[in-house]
């Protein structure tokens, strides 16, 4: 079997010739990238929404930097705004709400809804559906709020549905191999949870990276993993899959993949034993499987479904108890966001980005040491 090209050491050797060392997100500092006059305008001129009567009217102040991918490169993502990762203050109340257990100016986190994510850019949202507005413990940063409704739980509800069979086989095998595939923010979260829901000391899950990027793959190394796989696409195809293989010792048994491109699945598909596929993330790529092939391995594919309330407020209550180790984000100036999201696209960004409105900053540190 041919040896993995890249190894622990040589990426190690990379990170030092870069002279660029990973900005945690305490140290962040605000940007120097160029803004967009386009979204200035906007910001200093929008009207204030009117209030729902039986609602809130909430002003935003962090977004995460939403986007879906597509299945070409010259069309490789598409910016939604305001995206589902929203958090900011609760700016009015509607004459008509009963029983409101809410007074303006309350941090406030807001489910997504999918008529809402791709509006455009805005900087109060009117909320007709109070369940939908969560407030935010004193002790969680805005933007780490933004980014839990989004990216935090769909890794959560990806972890929790791996979860019983990864214990089912840790059970009747000495080690368990697990793969996440996309080594972007999603794949940090699920590194973080995957040690609060599966165990920081379970010795016996492993769990790798696979991605295309090596700035990616060092920042996911960073964050814990047991190991990363460089997925070169201009490697022979046969060659990544055998490099993969070496790495994990002896195949996968469970993968979540968050790319969701026909390479991505069909190579998961040739790396994984008896086992399971949970695919997820942002891309519309379509790909062709054969069934008998499933049946005679007895692999399955299960879509990662989208997290509930009840998982959202366990993972927001995790957080504000510092139970959950928030990876790596950067805070970006909302002005700034067609920079944002051509560095994220080329992977200039590795960690989560999040973007702030208007003049108000958080006093909120997040120590990930």
């Amino acid at each position: 079997m041919i040896k993995a090209g890249l190894n622990q050491n040589e990426l190690e050797a990379l990170r030092r010739l870069s002279g660029e060392p990973m900005v945690q997100s305490q140290d962040f500092q605000s940007s120097s990238l160029l803004s967009s006059s386009s979204l200035g305008e906007v910001h200093s001129s929008m009207p204030i929404p009117n209030t729902p009567a039986d609602g809130l009217l909430v002003k935003i102040e962090c977004a995460g930097a939403c986007y879906l991918e597509g299945k070409t490169r010259s069309k490789r993502f598409t910016p939604q705004f305001p995206g589902n990762e929203i958090a900011g203050t609760i700016h009015d109340i509607g004459n008509d709400l009963p029983n409101c257990n809410y007074t303006v100016g309350d941090r406030v986190l807001i489910v997504p809804d999918e008529d809402t994510t791709n509006t455009g850019y805005a900087e109060f949202i009117p909320v007709e559906d109070t369940a939908r507005v969560v407030q935010i413990p004193n002790s969680v940063p805005l933007e780490v709020a933004a980014m839990l409704p989004g990216s935090a739980l769909t890794a959560y509800a990806a972890v929790c549905s791996a979860k019983p069979h990864v214990e089912k086989l840790r059970k009747v095998k000495s080690c368990v191999n697990v793969l996440v595939v996309g080594g972007g923010g999603l794949a940090l979260w699920t590194l973080k949870l995957a040690q609060y829901l599966i165990g920081r000391d379970c010795s016996n899950v492993r769990v790798f990276v696979a991605d295309n990027s090596i700035d990616r793959l060092l920042t996911a190394q960073d964050h814990g993993c047991t190991d990363i796989i460089h997925w070169n696409e201009e490697d022979h195809e046969q060659y990544i899959i055998e490099r993969t293989l070496d790495s994990c010792r002896g195949g996968v048994d469970v993968i979540i993949d968050f790319v969701g491109s026909h390479r991505s699945m069909q190579r998961s598909l040739k790396v994984l034993n008896r086992g399971l596929i949970l695919v997820g993330g942002n891309s519309t790529s379509e790909t062709s499987i054969s069934l008998n092939a499933l049946a005679a391995k007895q692999q399955s594919i299960v879509g990662i479904p989208k997290g509930n309330l009840n998982q959202l407020m366990d993972l927001l209550n995790a957080v504000a108890d510092k139970t959950v180790e928030i990876p790596q984000y950067k805070v970006f100036p909302v002005e700034e966001a067609n920079q944002v999201f051509e560095d994220l696209c080329e992977c200039r960004l590795t960690s989560r980005a999040v973007f702030k409105f208007g003049s108000q900053t958080s006093s909120h540190v997040v120590d990930n040491q």
